[in-house]
This record gives structure tokens, sequence and C-alpha cells, in this order.
């Protein structure tokens, strides 16, 4: 019987006792490393841009642009449909047509969104290599396009969002 209370008294007495290297509550070295690779690189003086970059750039800035023009195309011929689509029952030919109007739009977005996504890589991949050479440029020009094609996402994502409740 002794044996029985003696046992789980050591197993408690073993569990209270503080561990031999307790873990250190100061920030870890991943913690204190800075997230951003872009940020420092854009600081210093503009470097010369590919014109390989460039053409890249400026293709992308225009498939962005394009996007956005089908899009108001779309919205504007699609407007009456979608105002008498919003009263319409379920199912019914009006609210069909309305459908029809906002697949249009999303697949018009889709050109924008798929801009978006390649000057996304673009910055990525220019941001690493300028990490690895100073010599490397063209991130400010990509930041600029980056956000204006990114705007053109916004305005249509907002507007698929107002048509679709």
């Amino acid at each position: 019987m002794k044996c029985l209370i003696i046992t789980p008294v050591c197993i408690l007495a073993a569990a209270c006792t503080a561990p031999a290297n307790p873990p250190s509550l100061l920030p870890r070295a991943i913690e204190k490393r800075s997230e951003t690779v872009i940020l420092p690189t854009l600081l210093e003086a503009p470097k010369s841009l590919d014109p390989a970059l460039s053409a890249k750039i400026s293709a992308l800035l225009v498939e962005g642009r394009a996007g956005e023009a089908d899009f108001g195309k779309t919205l504007a011929s699609g407007r009456m449909a979608l105002a008498s689509g919003r009263t319409a029952s379920s199912g019914s030919e009006a609210w069909i047509a309305a459908e029809i109007v906002l697949s249009a739009l999303q697949v018009a977005r889709q050109r924008s969104a798929s801009a978006l996504s390649e000057i996304d890589t673009l910055a990525i991949n220019q941001g690493e290599m300028a990490s690895r050479d100073s010599t490397v440029g063209g991130l400010l020009v990509i930041q600029t396009a980056q956000a204006e094609i990114e705007a053109i996402v916004a305005r249509q994502t907002g507007s698929l969002d107002a048509l679709s409740r």
C-alpha cells in the first residue's frame, strides 16, 4: 500500500522540478529578420532599366488597361439586364440574362487579374535579383505599374461585389 502512495508522490515531485535548460524568452533570430527585400533597394539611386524588362512592364500595363476597357464595355452594355435581373425571381429569363452579364464581367476582369498576377511575379523575381546584385534596377517602375494594375482589379472586384448582391 505504501508503494502505491509513494510512486505518485515521486512522479508529482519530479514533474514540479525546474528543467535544466529553460527556454529563452528573448526574440529568436528569425523574429528579428526583416522580410522586406524591395524597400531598402528603393531608397537607392535609380538603376538602369533593362529594355526587355521595360517592354514586359509596358505589355502588362497594356493588358491591365485593356481588361479595364473590356470590363467597362461589358458593364455598360449589360446594365439594363443587370437591373432587371436584380428584382427578377431566380431562374427567370431576366435573372438568367443578369447572370450571363455577371459571367461576362468575370471573364473581362480576368485579363486585368492575369496581368496583376504576372506583374506580382515579376516584382518578386526582380526583388530577389536586386537583393543579390546591386546593379539590378527597375523595382520602382515595376511597383508603380503594379499599383496601377492592382487599383484596376480592386475597382473591378468592387463593382462585381456590388452587382452580385
